[in-house]
């Protein structure tokens, strides 16, 4: 009795359900626009993505920061490119091909301009200049006065003191004919020469003839005047050495150290003590373009100034071309003489190399600008300038010769870096 009670309340509250949902969903319908009956598309709504405007390869699907640069990610849009309005694309050139602005403009110069190849460069020592002081006569060295690398020494000046057995006998032999024979100067005209070779001053020879027995100790002078180094320096790897340690040549001449010559040292005849340099007379080692070497000749005219002070410059001609060795330089070698010794080794300069006279087409340097693997120049057309591109030669000061790309009256900007945007990016023609 009781379940026939509850199935006749359990159906009337199911129809009233169900009335009740088909009423909400005919009333969704209504409001969408829809009518019951017909099926309709439901929107497939995308998933946000988040991007580094910086590193698009960044793709996140919430907001945060780029792991590579820390900028805050942007939503990702994708673009429909069928959308796109091209009825204009083939009305404007494309801006990385032409530029409105207002700058100066130039013409291509045909004319007959002399070749000047600027060259930086090193003052170096002139090998040729170089003697190597030795021993006269064997003994030990008792006092050294010469220590120190490029330390500067005077004809005349007094080197060192040696005690020297070696020579006493001639030395003794001199005094006997001195006293035995005081006017007979022709039999001690040999001993004079002998002397003479040994490097005997006109004081100390003098001195043996009133000396009543000379002794084994002995002054050694320099006969020429110059700069010490160590009788192993060689000046053509000497800066090479100071640039491979990344050493400023006039440090690393501070820090030289000595030549060799102590104190307590025993020499013999013959053996070199140390090289001096008369630095009157100096090298200038220049780095000449390659695309440039094969104008430079033997005997041209070349001025050097010092990089310190570029109002004083010295003149010169070239005196040596090395061969190439397939870098970007070429080194020529300039040997100069500086009478007032201001130019000091190791320091750097500038020379222009006259290379004669050349007959083409010129522009101004600044005109042209250098891409990398080509060459552009800014031609005014129709109140724009357009990037074309350009065949040079040779610079000769603030001239570019100009080979091919374009014609003899074009107009061309004189300032062409002004035109270039901030990425450097050329379209050429």
């Amino acid at each position: 009795m009781d379940s026939k009670l509850n199935r006749r309340l359990l159906i009337p509250a199911f129809l009233v359900i169900l009335a009740g949902l088909s009423a909400a969903v005919i009333m969704a319908m209504v409001r969408s626009g829809g009518s019951p009956g017909v099926k309709e598309t439901v929107p497939i709504v995308q998933k946000k993505q988040y991007v580094c405007s910086m590193h698009p390869q960044v793709i996140r699907d919430a907001p945060g920061e780029c792991p590579i640069c820390g900028m805050f990610l942007i939503e990702k849009v994708e673009v429909d490119r069928n959308t796109i309005d091209t009825t204009l694309a083939e009305a404007v050139m494309q801006v990385n091909k032409s530029v409105l602005a207002a700058a100066t403009t130039v013409r291509p110069e045909i004319s007959d301009l002399p070749l000047v190849i600027e060259a930086p460069g090193i003052i170096n020592y002139d090998p040729r200049r170089i003697e190597t002081v030795s021993a006269r006569f064997g003994g030990l060295v008792e006092r050294s006065f010469v220590k120190f690398q490029f330390q500067h020494i005077r004809k005349g000046q007094k080197i060192y003191n040696i005690y020297a057995p070696d020579i006493f006998t001639e030395k003794w032999n001199y005094v006997k004919l001195v006293q035995g024979y005081p006017d007979r100067d022709d039999l001690t005209k040999e001993a004079l020469d002998w002397f003479d070779i040994l490097g005997f001053s006109k004081g100390q020879i003098d001195s043996l003839k009133h000396s009543p027995k000379p002794d084994y100790h002995m002054a050694v002078y320099c006969n020429s005047e110059g700069y010490a180094v160590s009788k192993d320096f060689d000046p053509e790897t000497y800066y090479f050495q100071a640039a491979s340690e990344q050493k400023d040549p006039e440090t690393f001449i501070a820090g030289a150290g000595t030549i060799g010559l102590n104190d307590g040292i025993v020499v013999e005849t013959g053996t070199p003590l140390f090289r001096l340099i008369d630095i009157a007379s100096l090298r200038a080692d220049l780095k000449v373009k390659t695309e440039d070497s094969p104008l430079v000749r033997k005997g041209q005219k070349v001025i050097v100034s010092d990089a310190f002070d570029p109002g004083r410059s010295i003149t010169a001609v070239v005196s040596q071309i090395e061969p190439l060795n397939g870098g970007l330089f070429q080194t020529v070698k300039v040997y100069i003489t500086d009478k007032e010794r201001r130019l000091v080794p190791g320091r750097k300069i500038n020379a222009e190399i006259m290379a004669g006279k050349r007959s083409s087409m010129w522009l101004p340097s600044g005109a042209v600008v250098d891409l990398g693997s080509h060459r552009a120049a800014f031609v005014k057309e129709n109140d724009k300038f357009v990037a074309k591109e350009v065949v040079t030669g040779i610079r000769s000061k603030d001239r570019i010769e100009i080979l091919s790309g374009i014609d003899p009256d074009a107009e061309v900007a004189e300032k062409a870096l002004l035109l270039v945007d901030s990425d450097s990016f050329i379209g050429l023609d």
